[in-house]
């Protein structure tokens, strides 16, 4: 389909003259008028009829007028995303939301200091999905604990993080109260099984770090959040001395034949502030 055959089939129609319709379209009358031919020879039926300088749209003409206007429509749009891939870079990134907001946050407001003319979509979804969404073309990159055990993935070590067992700090140390359990990866419950905190039945699971924060005081609960926050919350955390810190890795994971590869590779060599 010529979208110029569309474009002078709508110009015609709010027109209704096939000469103000040239005038408009800056062509000749006799191009308007092959044009709307040719248009009419392709959908095999008249779009107008023509008494003099009576023009009116045909049953046809009716039926294809708003299906011409949504095409056209649809065309500049999709014009206008080709112009701004070209102008600017885009990636989608994936993450689970206890990721996002004790480590990648921070990570993207480095990129974007350093490139006036990056543009991102970051994702936040459960590490089930986004391998799908990465495995289906639907998602770039993938900042998760485990990388997927699949040949055509492509994954970097970005670092390790640390989490301690944390509560509020008007909560009592020396027996743990209820358990909230975050999302740190598939493989973390394993880890918590070695924890006395994992032993209760939590009050909440979440994939939030955040939530899970301010929900410490009032649950009289403790939780894995990230050791830093430590020093970034001091008024609502307090870590428990005897429990041990636990740490757990960080990766890029990607599609090895990536059309976004080159991309990628630049943007991780900005590192994770919080990341060992």
């Amino acid at each position: 389909m010529d979208t110029e055959l569309l474009k002078t089939f709508l110009e015609v129609s709010r027109t209704r003259h096939f000469g103000r319709a040239a005038e408009s379209l800056y062509l000749t009358q006799s191009a308007v008028s092959f044009r709307i031919r040719q248009l009419e020879t392709q959908l095999g039926a008249n779009l107008f009829t023509r008494h003099r300088n009576n023009i009116r749209l045909t049953p046809a003409g009716e039926r294809l007028l708003p299906y011409a206007e949504n095409l056209m429509s649809t065309w500049q749009l999709a014009k206008k995303e080709v112009v701004r891939s070209l102008q600017h870079a885009e990636l989608s990134i994936g993450a689970t939301a206890s990721l996002w907001e004790a480590y990648l946050t921070p990570w993207l407001e480095a990129l974007y200091q350093q490139r006036d003319t990056l543009r991102l979509e970051a994702r936040v979804a459960l590490r089930q999905s986004l391998v799908k969404q990465l495995h289906e073309r639907q998602l770039d990159l993938l900042i998760t604990t485990e990388p997927p055990k699949m040949d055509e993935l492509a994954s970097q070590l970005l670092g390790n993080f640390s989490l301690r067992l944390f509560s509020s700090p008007k909560q009592e140390k020396n027996a743990q109260g209820a358990y909230i359990r975050l999302e740190w990866g598939a493989d973390f419950p394993q880890q918590e099984s070695r924890m006395q905190a994992s032993e209760q039945e939590p009050v909440l699971t979440t994939t939030s770090a955040h939530l899970t924060r301010q929900l410490l005081e009032t649950t009289g609960g403790c939780a894995f959040l990230p050791s830093h926050w430590e020093k970034d919350y001091p008024q609502q955390l307090s870590a428990y001395p005897d429990v041990p810190p636990v740490v757990r890795p960080l990766y890029a994971v990607w599609l090895q034949n990536s059309d976004q590869q080159t991309l990628i590779r630049q943007l991780l060599k900005t590192p994770m502030e919080t990341v060992i």
